[in-house]
């Protein structure tokens, strides 16, 4: 049996995400390959190695460079904090392992384009902008391409999440610049600028604000000690990119209540319109107020199927991981959606210029 054999690093909540993806793939897709977990590398061996080999891991280690020099891993999988990635990524490539990161690259895009440096061209990676894979995204990019709305002139996006109006809420490393890089702009930002450019192409401009609603936090969980945050809450950017098409994008983790990721494209003909949270499908409303045939890209099939779905996020994640799997058993089909180390300076390199300019007024 050909196996892809992993080793994870990280067991928060998007490890663990990593990981169902990863387990019930077998049981939901015919596969080439047999994703198996191997080695987990956390910071709490001891406490959480009987859950680890509960899921499946032969090994449970606190040292990346020990569970790689193992040799018994192709691929791996980061889901540490951002400051963590690039010396992980490079310990990566010098074990030969295929890599599979979580979102942004680094915590600078300063950090990521002195990484990208180490990794060459080729090399088998993708990083986890999963909204690629979303099937409403899927949907929405074969709609633009087969011009039902005519010619884009617009594409606002809004991505609210609400957990960080809670003042009570103690720091931790994505409340920390240092780790992070940045707050709302950094952690979700990301995603709203790479589905910018992967529907409609590269930046000419992006301009932006950012602010720090809550600048206070306990130390800890139930600490009366308070430090200062220093990343943002919320920003709103504005751009264009170089085929013409304009628009904003706010995110925010303090929208208590409105947690959505809308976005509203308009073209000429029309508009699609859909809600990444809930909506699988997109919806549209042409101005001939006529219904056509709209295609179906065929990289749904990445995606666990109607009886098969377990959310549209961890959907998403599913289909991310899942084309990982096929291409490095030599599948080919879709490689134009799957998103690099490269894709995320592309935008991580706007994020940072927002961030400096603020630090300047």
């Amino acid at each position: 049996m050909n196996k892809l054999v992993f080793t994870i690093v990280g067991f928060g909540a998007i490890a663990k995400t990593h990981l169902v993806a990863l387990r019930t793939m077998p049981i939901i897709k015919s596969l080439p390959v047999t994703p198996v977990l191997d080695t987990l590398v956390t910071r709490r061996p001891d406490v959480l190695r009987e859950q680890a080999e509960q899921i499946g891991f032969r090994h449970v280690t606190s040292h990346l460079q020990e569970a790689l020099t193992a040799g018994t891993s192709q691929a791996i999988s980061i889901c540490t904090p951002n400051a963590m990635h690039a010396e992980q990524v490079r310990l990566a490539v010098s074990n030969q392992l295929a890599i599979y990161c979580e979102k942004p690259v680094t915590e600078s895009a300063a950090n990521t384009a002195s990484l990208l440096k180490d990794v060459p061209v080729d090399y088998p990676q993708q990083l986890a902008f999963v909204f690629r894979y979303h099937p409403a995204i899927m949907r929405v990019r074969a709609w633009l391409q087969e011009r039902i709305i005519g010619d884009v002139l617009q594409c606002k996006i809004s991505y609210m999440r609400s957990s960080y109006l809670n003042a009570n809420r103690p720091v931790s490393w994505r409340l920390s610049d240092t780790m992070s890089g940045g707050g709302a702009i950094t952690d979700i930002g990301v995603h709203a600028l790479d589905l910018i450019r992967h529907l409609f192409g590269e930046y000419k401009y992006v301009e932006g604000k950012t602010h720090t609603f809550v600048p206070r936090r306990p130390t800890a969980a139930g600490s009366s000690e308070m430090t200062s945050v220093h990343v943002d809450d919320w920003a709103t950017m504005t751009y264009e990119t170089e085929q013409g098409v304009r628009g904003q994008v706010e995110v925010s983790r303090i929208a208590w209540g409105a947690d959505e990721f809308r976005l509203d494209i308009v073209g000429t003909k029309g508009s699609i319109i859909c809600d990444l949270e809930r909506d699988t499908q997109p919806t549209l409303h042409l101005i001939s107020g006529s219904s056509p045939a709209l295609p179906v890209p065929d990289a749904v099939e990445l995606l666990p199927d109607e009886k098969a779905t377990m959310g549209v996020f961890q959907d998403s994640h599913f289909a991310a991981l899942h084309h990982f799997v096929l291409r490095h058993a030599g599948d080919m089909r879709w490689t134009e959606i799957t998103p690099t180390l490269a894709d995320g300076y592309a935008v991580e390199r706007w994020i940072d210029h927002i961030i400096a300019s603020q630090s300047h007024q």
